[in-house]
């Protein structure tokens, strides 16, 4: 077990300077995983794009960002907004549906493994492994984001066949 990793919840208003300059501080004693529990599918205020760099920059230099959400149920799903999509981008990893404890023992199994390079504990993140994390296929659908998606499916509902 590698014990090198940092767990943030993010709450509304956050200071996103203040999380940058501990990400800067942590990757200087040799950060190995961050978890960040955000909002709903994954997401984050879209105006933090340095936020987002410095997430990309500190995913370059080798620590491995997770993202879980903060609900009780569902899941992470990182391309359904514009916010995950960047995360994405950046290298962030998504856990999925795994709770904060099965994301955090999991990180921590896997960075201690040291036959890995942390390409492979990235996707091996969202490979269940004992049963912490429902396969992608098995997952619900993700909530209708856009008033034509619902109304599309209002429509779809109220047909009789």
């Amino acid at each position: 077990m590698d014990t090198r990793l940092v767990t943030l919840r993010l709450v509304p208003g956050f200071d996103d300077a203040m999380i940058m300059h501990m990400i800067q501080a942590a990757r200087e004693t040799h950060l190995r995983g961050l978890i960040l529990q955000l909002y709903g599918t994954g997401n984050l205020p879209s105006l933090k794009n340095d936020l987002i760099h410095c997430l990309e920059e500190a995913s370059k230099a080798g620590v491995c960002v997770v993202v879980t959400t903060q609900c009780h149920t569902g899941s992470v799903i990182m391309g359904h907004y514009a916010t995950g999509q960047a995360l994405k981008k950046a290298g962030v990893v998504s856990a999925s549906d795994m709770t904060l404890e099965a994301t955090t023992t999991k990180l921590a199994y896997l960075l201690g493994r040291r036959d890995l390079t942390i390409d492979e504990v990235r996707s091996l993140i969202g490979v269940d492994l004992r049963g912490e994390i429902t396969p992608e296929d098995q997952l619900p659908p993700p909530p209708l984001a856009s008033t034509y998606q619902k109304a599309i499916a209002k429509k779809n509902r109220s047909r009789i066949f």
